[in-house]
């Protein structure tokens, strides 16, 4: 993975900011403080947590599973999803005979309901074709105890051992693990002090994609070795300089950050970082709107606006090096753009995005890039490792606290008012 800044960059001030912090959170990472808002810090390397996963998934397993169900909303659905994405959900339409499938119940949505349990009568047979895993931190979201219930009260009726086929994720001595433990369900525990997004790579990511085949050592990887770059004052750490870049644009009145992904299969990975700087660090009437951006098709929807519009925006450029690949015939049938035949179709998109960073440039509008060497675990986990600690920098460059979410509270408790009447 490659981050391409301007090399004006001037980190000095923050650099004496930020200096105490990241000693911090590497006294942190050394001592294995779970004790720690930033104990997400931890997770990357603690063989603990992994070698449970290890033994709920021998446990849960079997050869004929197809269909992974994950239910969970926000934190503990987002993460898992951008992985999935990432390698394999935006072509599982295009790919039937593929399996395991990763599935995501998030939001309450009748239509989705009804038509899932649909499909799940007609394509499910066995108990040992699915496998449930139910998130939920606090274990009181109304959002993910609904779908479960809808789910479970299907399933219960017509699989006898239903329960060994569910796994509940969530915090030591929730609501949900105390029920978890009455019905006879098997529980992973989520770190207390881990936040929702920014637990990716605990548990609640972590075993749902391993159910899925997906390479959890792997991404991991990624991720330590970006966090051993990343809490470290050094030129080369990118967490702190893209922390640094937001901030600096942000007292200059630019207030939204834009992720222009050149991938579509990122989307998922967008929204995931759309939460992870929301909740973080929309605090104290400060903040900065995270939107997503998806090369090149909001290159004929948003580009106007970006280029032409409120000199407001600061621009993240994201794509992958390497990826499978198809041929422009040499005949074109359509002939107007002689310059595409016999050309593959990433170096159209390379000429895009190159084409999109050189506009920025003519505008002067502030952005930089990443590039991904290609679409794989390992760099997703480095990815995200840089994007939570990014986040904490520039929470803390922001004076806000990166780990609660108070606001978000306010919607669960009238919810629940309505819902007792």
């Amino acid at each position: 993975m490659k981050f391409f800044f301007k090399k004006s960059l001037d980190i000095s001030e923050e650099t004496k900011k930020l200096s105490s912090y990241i000693k911090q959170c590497k006294q942190i990472i050394d001592q294995n403080d779970y004790s720690s808002p930033e104990s997400s810090l931890c997770l990357p390397s603690d063989v603990h947590i992994l070698s449970q996963i290890d033994a709920m998934v021998a446990k849960k397993k079997t050869a004929k599973l197809k269909y992974v169900i994950t239910i969970g909303i926000g934190g503990s659905n987002l993460g898992a999803k951008a992985i999935y994405d990432a390698l394999y959900g935006s072509v599982d339409m295009f790919t039937p005979d593929r399996y395991p499938k990763m599935i995501f119940l998030d939001t309450i949505d009748p239509k989705i309901n009804t038509a899932f349990l649909t499909f799940f009568k007609s394509h499910v047979k066995s108990a040992d074709e699915f496998a449930i895993s139910i998130i939920s931190k606090s274990g009181t979201n109304t959002e993910p105890v609904v779908n479960a219930e809808v789910l479970l009260g299907y399933i219960k009726n017509r699989f006898s051992k239903w329960k060994q086929r569910c796994v509940i994720t969530t915090d030591a001595n929730s609501p949900m693990w105390n029920e978890g433990a009455r019905l006879g369900i098997d529980v992973l525990n989520i770190p207390k002090q881990v936040g929702g997004r920014y637990s990716v790579f605990s548990a609640v990511g972590l075993f749902p994609l391993a159910m899925a085949n997906i390479d959890i050592r792997s991404l991991l990887q990624g991720a330590k070795k970006m966090r051993d770059i990343c809490v470290n004052e050094s030129p080369q750490n990118y967490s702190f300089t893209s922390s640094v870049f937001q901030y600096q644009n942000w007292k200059k009145g630019r207030s939204i950050h834009n992720n222009f992904y050149f991938q579509p299969e990122f989307e998922s990975l967008g929204k995931w970082y759309r939460q992870l700087m929301g909740e973080s660090i929309g605090k104290e009437k400060k903040g900065i709107t995270p939107i997503v951006s998806i090369g090149s098709v909001d290159h004929h929807s948003m580009v106007q606006l970006y280029w032409g519009g409120s000199q407001d925006k600061t621009t993240e450029i994201i794509y992958a090096k390497k990826s499978q690949d198809c041929f422009v015939p040499q005949e074109a049938l359509f002939p107007t753009l002689s310059n595409t035949k016999g050309k593959n179709t990433s170096e159209i998109v390379s000429a895009i995005r190159k084409g999109t960073a050189l506009a920025y440039k003519k505008q002067m509008e502030p952005f930089f890039e990443i590039e991904f060497d290609e679409i794989n675990t390992y760099e997703m986990g480095g990815y995200m490792q840089c994007k939570m600690l990014e986040i904490m920098y520039l929470a803390k460059l922001l004076g806000v606290n990166a780990f609660d979410q108070p606001q978000v509270e306010l919607y669960k408790i009238e919810t629940k008012k309505i819902l007792a009447k």
